[in-house]
């Protein structure tokens, strides 16, 4: 199923590209959610005050805030953004509010880049310039904002980052999510996909438990 993103988040927008006056390069200039999991409060993405700033070392000053993602269901949230195409690459530093509302307790979260979203997003491809701070990997990465321990080892390469190691319970609400984008020339449109890792249900270890357990007493009958 596909949301529009609320009125807020348009209105965000348009106040963000007003006030930079024009287009300027590399600038992110639209945004967009997709999504039957989750729901996308307000976003502001301000104009890059350092274009074409590729691979700068700690925090890039070129800012794009997700206040938050609601996710009432496991499953990927689509944001697609629009860029201005420029004479190089963009760094942006994004901070994402996240709260878990599905009832399970996570223990990752898994986020990609492509083009598309839905039914029609594809990954995208080794070498096309659009990655996660590759290959420096020189901006911090922060799945584990103070004063919570949720998942305090993040792993980024070119296209995907998965963060882990601890655990987000169910109410629990992440006030800043943090990972950098290198944003190219020559494209009109990207996609950050992300999803929650949920915990197993007791249900399920159960089940596999018991199916092993079977099959391990089917092996040894065998034996004998």
């Amino acid at each position: 199923m596909t949301n529009n993103n609320p009125s807020i988040v348009r209105f965000a927008i348009i106040i963000t590209i007003l006030t930079a006056g024009s287009v300027q390069a590399g600038q992110i200039i639209g945004f967009n959610w997709y999504s039957g999991v989750a729901s996308v409060a307000a976003t502001t993405i301000a104009p890059p005050v350092a274009p074409n700033n590729d691979n700068v070392v700690g925090n890039s000053p070129n800012d794009a805030w997700i206040t938050q993602k609601n996710y009432f269901a496991i499953g990927p949230v689509d944001l697609t953004f629009d860029v201005a195409p420029s004479g190089g690459t963009t760094e942006y530093s994004f901070r994402e509010g996240v709260f878990n509302n599905t009832g399970l307790p996570w223990v990752g979260y898994h986020l990609e880049l492509g083009y598309g979203h839905d039914l029609t997003y594809t990954k995208s491809l080794s070498g096309d310039g659009l990655d996660f701070d590759h290959p420096d990997h020189d901006s911090p990465l922060n799945f584990n904002p103070a004063p919570f321990t949720f998942f305090p080892s993040a792993t980024a390469t070119e296209d995907d980052i998965i963060a882990g190691g601890g655990v987000m319970a169910y109410l629990s609400f992440a006030g800043d999510f943090h990972f950098s984008v290198d944003v190219p020339d020559g494209i009109t449109q990207f996609t950050i996909r992300q999803s929650p890792i949920a915990a197993p249900e007791p249900g399920t270890c159960a089940f596999v438990s018991m199916a092993l357990f079977g099959l391990s007493l089917r092996r040894s009958r065998r034996r004998q």
